[in-house]
């Protein structure tokens, strides 16, 4: 009988064997257990079945081992093995992670090429060179090897990427494994990673498959849930449907007081829930998932709050942070079993998490902002006056009770809510107080849409009753949070029989007025006759003449208030008209300056003026009113020797109106726009003083008609300003003022120097 050695494809048998034809049979069965591999879509099925196929096919291999790499965690993973008992080392080595380099899958991993060891001494010295952190499981491991051992170490390739480890086992066994068999085992290999790679591949197309339908399915829970209650139960399912599990819980976050509630759960003891109705988020078993954003996986654990989930047979968790925008509104809690942490798809949760955080915290912002609408519909109804919103495209989208009864004669059902302001002028026949249509741009929802803050603008419609009622606007932009108006608001009163009373007072005093005027200017002429006489004689004693220039004071000072209610009366008729010629303002300035002198007394007025002349057209009486009232005004209500300073220059209204692009006053709101597109050069005139200054409640009413300041002194009726205002905007211009309470007031008036346009309205809108 011949005996020759036996090759690793052949067995020991009494008779002679043929080797060749043993070969031939090994190898065909790799091919077959190859063409298997392929054949097999289900990684985990083909993790199972390679070593235990290589083991039944190849007689010099009694057990194997699998390695797969894990490029994310940048380490080799014993995936399945075979013929080999190991016992309690099971857990030990499946909890191994195995860096390029370490052990002797990860030296088979780092080179790329077959290893051989062919006694167990060599196999325990080289598996041993590992961190200290796994030294203590792959030392179990060794101790449940048996004592003779000859293995080879086979890296899964394809090309140049090595995806795994195959380590192949003789435990003692004849035949031995050879140096000579290691081309043969590598190329099976090579074939054994291709397939393995396939079935990843499938893996994570079945995987993104997955994830699409739970988009979808995610979708439609969003899409169709009623309210929070039903949208946290519906995705609670979705989740725990995509993971493979039953048992789980949807935390609420309340950031405000940093807890967190269970929204919804499923199949965890009731107990559970009951003593997590409230969870402080410090010390919380999800916290970090809370303050991080960051999925936890982990066995559960004694100590956490988790006892009564580990006592319903449970082991392992995930908690998965919802997240709106990188704020965590919420956590899932997904309870299992020990396999759970490595089973879930982290990548597609966190996908699905963002997508439920948005969705919850959009009903919760809905829910939120439901409730503010009612809390500031309860608001505006407690107003006594009306108030109407619109939106930014001028649609009605608010109005209280009291706008319902002021505009429409049925409460509730035919307030055009949604109506375009382009609609309410024929809808509410609305005019103005001479009876005339008012375009769309001087609507009052118009004006405030533009920008503009006014108050008491007043105009004619036609109000519940059917009849013509005046109605007194005040209204306002509303700004969003990019400094855009999103919106304008009204408020308006019906003030019919107001303005009829106030209408009788001014007919009052303006006949008053008429009939006063006449009997003053003789005594004023009297007084001042009898001042030149006075003043001729040569008396040592002046008190004559003191008590007569107090006289003519009073008495100029009371032909002014009567001049101004006689402007008044002009203008409530349309009867008040200029007289325009080319005017030398800064000469003008001066005389009024000297006019006032006995009012000024010893106190510094300074004028300041780019050239000594500034030629306007206007009208000078009118001009001349303007500047003694803004002169007058600023001695009054400064101390006796505070300074008083004017300034004249040249401007041109396109820059002006840059100054005040961001924030302009309420006069000149109305103008900006017409001022940047149609540049002018105005004569800009200043006068500012260090008095009292005013309120902002002031600053509101400061041209309005008989408008004076709470707690201001002084004599006067209310209508300087007022006039002022209305003759300035008759020349084509405007006037405003700036001020600080306790430290003065600046007032700006601007003229056009050609004068006012020839198509000026007479009538200037409040």
């Amino acid at each position: 009988m011949t005996v020759t050695q036996p090759s690793l494809l052949g067995e020991i048998y009494d008779q002679p064997v043929n080797e060749a034809e043993q070969r031939s049979e090994v190898l065909s069965n790799l091919l077959d257990v190859s063409t298997y591999l392929v054949s097999v879509l289900d990684p985990t099925e083909l993790f199972a079945g390679l070593v235990r196929r290589v083991v039944e096919v190849v007689p010099a291999v009694q057990a194997g081992l699998l390695w797969i790499y894990d490029r994310q965690q940048m380490a080799l993973r014993l995936e399945s093995y075979y013929g080999l008992d190991l016992g309690p080392a099971t857990e030990a080595i499946c909890r191994l992670r195995l860096r390029p380099g370490e052990g002797l899958a990860g030296e088979a991993l780092r080179r790329g090429e077959p290893l051989l060891i062919e006694t167990r001494s060599s196999y325990r010295d080289l598996a041993r060179r590992v961190s200290p952190r796994s030294e203590p499981d792959i030392c179990a491991f060794l101790e449940r090897l048996p004592r003779e051992l000859t293995a080879v170490i086979l890296p899964l390739r394809i090309g140049a990427e090595v995806i795994g480890v195959l380590e192949l086992m003789n435990l003692g066994n004849r035949p031995q494994l050879r140096r000579t068999d290691l081309q043969v085992l590598q190329t099976f290999s090579n074939l054994a990673a291709g397939a393995i790679k396939n079935a990843q591949l499938h893996a994570q197309m079945q995987a993104h498959q997955r994830r699409l339908e739970a988009f979808g399915a995610i979708g439609t829970v969003i899409s169709t849930a009623a309210d929070l209650d039903e949208l946290m139960r519906n995705v609670l399912d979705v989740v725990l449907g995509v993971v493979e599990a039953s048992v789980g819980v949807l935390f609420l976050l309340d950031p405000g007081r940093g807890v967190l509630q269970p929204g919804a759960w499923r199949h965890v003891p009731p107990q559970f829930v009951e003593q997590n109705r409230e969870i402080q988020v410090a010390g919380a078993a999800c916290e970090e998932a809370v303050r991080y954003g960051q999925p936890i996986r982990r066995p559960l654990i004694v100590g956490t709050g988790e006892e009564l989930l580990l006592e319903a047979g449970l082991a392992g968790c995930a908690y998965v942070p919802l997240l709106a925008g990188g704020t965590v509104v919420g956590v899932i809690g997904i309870y299992g079993d020990a396999s759970l942490p490595e089973r879930i798809d982290v990548q597609t949760v966190m996908m699905m998490s963002n997508l439920i955080g948005f969705a919850i915290a959009n009903v919760r912002l809905y829910q939120e902002s439901h409730i503010e609408r009612r809390k500031l519909t309860a608001v505006i109804n407690s107003i006594v006056e009306g108030v109407v919103l619109c939106d930014r495209l001028g649609r009605l989208v608010l109005a209280n009770r009291t706008a319902m009864e002021l505009l429409s004669s049925d409460l509730f059902t035919s307030f055009p809510y949604q109506q375009p302001i382009s609609s309410m002028v024929d809808f509410y026949a609305i005019r103005d107080l001479e009876g005339r249509m008012l375009p769309v741009e001087r609507l009052p929802l118009a004006r405030a849409l533009a920008g503009e803050v006014f108050h008491d603008y007043r105009v004619l419609l036609r109000g519940a009753s059917g009849e013509d009622t005046v109605m007194s606007f005040s209204g306002a932009p509303v700004y969003g949070d990019m400094n855009t108006i999103e919106g304008a608001v009204v408020i308006f009163r019906d003030i019919t029989e107001h303005q009829k009373l106030e209408r009788a007072k001014d007919d009052f005093l303006a006949v008053a007025a008429h009939e006063l005027r006449s009997p003053l200017a003789a005594v004023r002429s009297y007084a001042d006759l009898l001042i030149r006489r006075e003043q001729r004689r040569d008396k040592e004693d002046t008190t004559e003449l003191r008590g007569l220039t107090i006289l003519s004071q009073q008495v100029s000072h009371m032909l002014r208030l009567v001049d101004n209610l006689l402007d008044m009366s002009r203008l409530d008729a349309g009867l008040f008209s200029l007289q325009l010629q080319q005017v030398n303002l800064v000469a003008l300035t001066h005389q009024v300056i000297e006019q006032l002198r006995p009012v000024i007394g010893e106190r510094d007025v300074t004028l300041t003026c780019d050239a000594p002349d500034l030629l306007v057209i206007c009208d000078p009486l009118r001009i001349r009113q303007v500047l003694t009232n803004l002169l007058v005004n600023a001695v009054r209500y400064s101390g006796p020797g505070s300074p008083v300073e004017i300034a004249e220059v040249v401007i041109r209204s396109d820059v002006l109106a840059a100054r005040y692009a961001h924030q302009p006053p309420a006069t000149l709101r109305a103008l900006v726009g017409e001022m940047q597109r149609h540049p002018r050069p105005l004569a800009l005139i200043t006068v500012r003083d260090h008095g009292t200054g005013m309120s902002e409640e002031t600053m509101q009413r400061l041209f309005q008609r008989y408008a004076r300041g709470r707690h201001r002194s002084g004599e006067g009726l209310g209508l300087g300003l007022y006039l002022s205002y209305e003759m300035t905007v008759r020349h084509g211009g405007t006037i405003w003022a700036e001020s600080i309470e306790g430290r003065g007031s600046t007032f700006y008036v601007a003229l056009p120097i050609g004068g006012p346009h020839q198509d000026k309205s007479p009538d200037a809108a409040t």
